[in-house]
C-alpha cells in the first residue's frame, strides 16, 4: 500500500492563541493603466548573455569548465574569503557547511526565530535539533543574549542570519559564545555586499552561505555560494558537494556525499552578476534613501543602519505601528489595489507547524511583533523613478 507524507496540523485553540501574528492571504493585484510594480525583480543587462553564449558554446555547461571556478574565484574575492564553493541554492549551501562540520543527532543548533523557514530546515537535515531564540527590535537578528541563555551541553553552532541584509552584530555573538565549544555559521543569503565593523559578511564566521535565488542581489535564477577561510572545512564541503568522489579513484567514496553542484550556466550568469555588485548593492542603498526621505514623517518603522553596519537593505522592510490609521494587512490591501506588491515578513519559526513540536510554546515576542507588523515594499534594482514615486505616494495615501 502506497503511503505519502502528511502535512503537520496544529490543533485550532493553539493557532487562535497566535492569530494576531498571522499574515492576511495575500490581496488581489490590480495594477490598472500603470501596471503593477512587483516587490522585486531581476536585472540581466551585464555581461550575463555574453557569457552565458560562451558557456554554450564551448559545450560545457555541466559543473565542469571554467565558469564554475572563475565564479567561485571573483566571489571569494568580493567576501573576503579564501575559499568559495558554489552550490545548487543556498538552503544546501548551508547544509553542506553543518555536514562538513559533522553537526548531526543529538547535537543543537541555536536559530533566530525570526528567519526564512530554509535555515531550520538545513539543520533538521543533519538530524540536529534547531533551537529557537528571539530576536532584537528593529534590525530583527538574532539576540546574543538570548544565545547565551540558549547555550546547552548540545550546542555545537549558531547561525546569524544577516535579515533583509542588515548585518548580525558579530562582536556580540562572538561574546556571547565566548569560553564554549560553539561554531558561529553565517547565513548571509540576503546580504551580498554587507559589511560588519568593514569586513565583509561572509567573512565573519568559520563559513557562510549564500543564496542566488532570483530575488537576491547577486542571481543565478537558483544557486547558491559557501564561503570560509578554513581550509579543512573547504575540502570536506568540496568533497561532499559532488558525491563525495575520490581524487584518487573513480565511483569510490568514503563519504556519504551529495549532489549538490552548481551549472556552468548558472556560473556565467552568476560571474557577471558579482562583477557588478557594487551597482547593484548601490541602487539597494540609493533606494533605501529615497523610501526613507519619503516616508520617515508617517506612523511607520523604517530600517537602519548603525555605526559598524553597511546594511545593503535587499528588501526596505517597514513596520506598521500599532497607533497607525491602518493595519498591516490594511495597508497591502490598499497598495495592492493601486498595483503595489508587497510581501510581509516572516511568520516566526516557532509558530510554523512543522517547527511547533520542538519549539515548544514559550513566546519569542519580539520576532512576534515582527511578523505581525512588518512587510516590505518593492526594492528591485530596476525600479524607475516613477515607480518609486507610485509607491511612496500610494504610502502616504494608505496612511492618510
Amino acid at each position: 500500500m502506497r503511503r505519502f507524507v502528511r502535512p503537520i496540523e496544529l490543533d485550532p485553540e493553539d493557532v487562535a492563541s497566535f492569530a494576531d501574528v498571522l499574515p492576511d492571504h495575500d490581496p488581489r493585484l490590480d495594477g490598472g493603466a500603470e501596471g503593477v510594480i512587483p516587490v522585486c525583480d531581476t536585472r540581466l543587462d551585464g555581461d550575463e548573455l555574453a557569457y552565458v553564449t560562451e558557456c554554450v558554446n564551448s559545450g560545457w555547461i555541466s559543473s565542469a569548465g571554467p565558469f564554475v571556478g572563475r565564479f567561485e574565484k571573483a566571489f571569494a574575492h568580493s567576501a573576503g574569503t579564501d575559499h568559495a564553493i558554489a552550490c545548487a541554492n543556498g538552503t544546501v549551501a548551508l547544509h553542506l557547511v553543518l555536514a562538513a562540520l559533522d553537526v548531526g543527532p543529538g547535537d543543537e543548533v541555536i536559530v533566530p526565530a525570526f528567519t526564512m523557514t530554509a535555515t531550520a530546515a538545513a539543520v533538521a537535515y543533519t538530524g540536529a535539533t534547531p533551537v529557537f531564540v528571539d530576536v532584537l527590535p528593529g534590525s530583527g537578528n538574532i539576540d546574543p543574549t538570548c544565545v547565551q541563555r540558549a547555550i546547552s551541553p548540545s550546542t555545537r553552532a549558531v547561525i546569524g542570519v544577516h535579515v533583509y541584509g542588515r548585518p548580525v552584530n558579530m562582536d556580540a555573538l562572538e561574546a556571547a559564545v565566548d569560553g564554549h565549544d560553539i561554531v558561529i555559521i553565517e547565513d548571509a543569503a540576503e546580504a551580498h555586499g554587507a559589511t560588519w565593523a568593514g569586513r565583509p559578511v561572509g567573512s565573519l564566521g568559520i563559513a557562510a552561505s549564500f543564496s542566488f535565488y532570483a530575488n537576491k542581489i547577486i542571481t543565478t535564477g537558483e544557486g547558491g555560494m559557501i564561503t570560509t577561510n578554513d581550509d579543512d572545512l573547504a575540502a570536506v564541503a568540496r568533497t561532499l558537494r559532488d558525491h563525495a568522489f575520490s581524487p584518487d579513484r573513480h565511483f569510490w567514496h568514503r563519504y556519504l556525499g551529495f549532489n549538490y553542484r552548481m551549472t556552468a550556466l548558472q556560473a556565467a550568469v552568476g560571474l557577471a552578476q558579482v562583477e557588478r555588485l557594487n551597482e547593484l548593492v548601490e541602487r539597494k542603498r540609493a533606494l533605501a534613501r529615497r523610501y526613507s526621505d519619503g516616508l520617515r514623517d508617517l506612523e511607520l518603522i523604517l530600517p537602519e543602519e548603525g555605526p559598524e553596519e553597511k546594511n545593503v537593505y535587499w528588501m526596505f522592510g517597514v513596520q506598521v505601528r500599532p497607533d497607525a490609521v491602518v493595519s498591516r494587512d490594511d495597508l497591502r490591501r490598499r497598495l495592492a489595489a493601486g498595483g503595489i506588491e508587497t510581501r510581509t515578513f516572516f511568520v516566526p519559526l516557532h509558530l510554523q507547524p512543522v517547527w511547533r513540536g520542538i519549539a515548544g510554546r514559550c513566546s519569542r515576542p519580539v520576532a512576534e511583533e515582527l511578523g505581525a507588523t512588518g512587510l516590505y515594499l518593492p526594492s528591485g534594482p530596476g525600479l524607475t523613478d516613477r515607480q518609486i514615486e507610485r509607491v511612496i505616494a500610494g504610502v502616504r495615501s494608505a496612511l492618510g
